[in-house]
């Protein structure tokens, strides 16, 4: 399986919206600015080979920029067009904790 990450858009209000209308311009975004990720879009998200988090705010930048997918976006304290995650792949429905468990705080024996 191949790891993904699926981008939804940040505003929930907006979760009715099919982004599939916008499909060329998403994948022409991310073929511009991270080539070479395989990008597909869907009705609710589209999603990526994995993404830095240089990739990922660049290509949040350029999304941001496309007069048409900026009124779906959420202002936070920053303006968000949408939330990504890594997936182990397509047909995945929960994504993989990124996280590290690590022991928090106190001397280890």
């Amino acid at each position: 399986m191949t790891p993904r990450r699926k981008c939804r858009l940040a505003d929930s209000s907006q979760k009715d919206t099919d982004l599939r209308q916008f499909a060329q311009l998403i994948i022409e975004a991310i073929n511009t600015t991270v080539p070479g990720k395989n990008p597909k879009v869907f009705s609710d998200y589209f999603s990526t080979d994995p993404l830095t988090q240089s990739e990922a705010v660049s290509l949040g930048r350029a999304l941001a920029k496309i007069p048409e997918l900026k009124d779906l976006g959420k202002t936070v304290t920053t303006f968000r067009l949408f939330d990504g995650r890594t997936y182990e792949s397509e047909a995945s429905k929960e994504p993989i904790n990124t996280k590290k468990s690590r022991p928090k705080g106190g001397r280890m024996n």
